[in-house]
């Protein structure tokens, strides 16, 4: 599993990549071997003018062709990551389970149509 970091509007820190990496690794490592690459946007909307203003933007390419994006807007950057990767991680975590389901009835009709029993 591949992890980038991109930051507009402001210069990333080796805190914030740290941050990042550890976050990331932590909450996909059941699905590190669905997953080809994430990626973590961050953009300060506002500047250093302060309030809700930063924006996370989460990308998951799955070895299922899919592609998962989230955004969050938070006042607190590290409150806005977490955040966005814990809706990314649910919404990994549905998409894996349907994408099962779906093979798993696929097989089924599969097996039907070719009178197998098991």
């Amino acid at each position: 599993m591949r992890i980038g970091t991109n930051a507009q509007g402001f210069d990333t820190t080796e805190a914030i990549e740290l941050f990042v990496q550890d976050e990331v690794n932590l909450a996909f490592d059941r699905f590190r071997d669905q997953i080809i690459s994430v990626d973590v946007f961050m953009k300060d909307i506002n500047g250093p003018k302060g309030g809700v203003d930063k924006q996370v933007l989460i990308r998951a390419r799955l070895r299922n062709r899919q592609r998962i994006a989230l955004e969050t807007t938070h006042e607190n950057l590290y409150a806005g990551i977490k955040r966005s990767i814990n809706k990314c991680k649910r919404a990994i975590r549905r998409s894996l389970r349907k994408s099962r389901r779906i093979d798993r009835l696929s097989l089924r009709d599969a097996m039907r149509d070719n009178h197998v029993t098991v």
